[in-house]
């Protein structure tokens, strides 16, 4: 079957589901198909070591979280002392916020002492309140890459397998996250001289995919 054919037939599945679903009545679930709102955080941390300048390394991570973000807000701050430090700074993350929805998916994560950030709210399809910071952290001998992302999704209900369906054609903003993170770093590493190592991840990441791509990675 042509992809095409694919994404009508799940899109007419989705429909006939979502009809079916509509027409059954909620007081016999008992709660069974009650949806709810989850709030989902990805962070990754990555040290990467190099001797490229900051001017190049802005531009390659710019070039990496544009490949799938159009309008993100791209700073390159002053360095707030004058001297590189022997360790990098670090992405500050709040305490999250109770309770689900726009508020506890975005804590609005600090920068403080990086060299290249970027902030974006985009649009991805199954997600809502979508939120994503990178930062560029330098010390001697290279630099940190720390990188969150934030959204909410719907999980449960009527709609369960309809939304499920909708994720097979379309995606799901899990793998649209993957991907956004890990194209920075192949954008850095396409660009510069670099040897990239996995420091911190949530959810865990297994392998190393950012190496990988051109062997069926993301």
């Amino acid at each position: 079957m042509k992809p095409m054919s694919r994404m009508w037939l799940a899109i007419l599945m989705a429909m006939a589901l979502s009809t079916l679903s509509a027409c059954s009545t909620s007081g016999s679930s008992n709660g069974l198909f009650a949806s709810q709102n989850k709030t989902v955080e990805y962070f990754r941390v990555f040290d990467i070591r190099t001797t490229a300048s900051n001017d190049t390394m802005a531009a390659a991570a710019s070039n990496g979280i544009e490949r799938n973000i159009q309008k993100a807000t791209l700073s390159t701050p002053v360095p707030t002392v004058a001297e590189i430090q022997n360790t990098p700074g670090r992405l500050a993350l709040q305490q999250p916020v109770e309770g689900s929805g726009a508020a506890a998916a975005s804590r609005s994560p600090a920068c403080e002492g990086a060299t290249w950030t970027a902030k974006a709210d985009p649009e991805v399809s199954g997600g809502e309140n979508v939120h994503v910071v990178a930062c560029l952290f330098p010390y001697k001998g290279g630099y940190h890459l720390d990188m969150y992302t934030a959204f909410t999704r719907v999980d449960g209900g009527w709609m369960h397998y309809p939304r499920q369906l909708t994720g097979v054609v379309f995606g799901t903003p899990e793998k649209w996250t993957e991907k956004t993170m890990l194209d920075v770093v192949r954008a850095i590493q396409a660009r510069t001289t670099s040897q990239v190592v996995l420091v911190e991840s949530k959810p865990e990441m297994v392998g190393t995919p950012w190496i990988d791509a051109q062997a069926g990675g993301l």
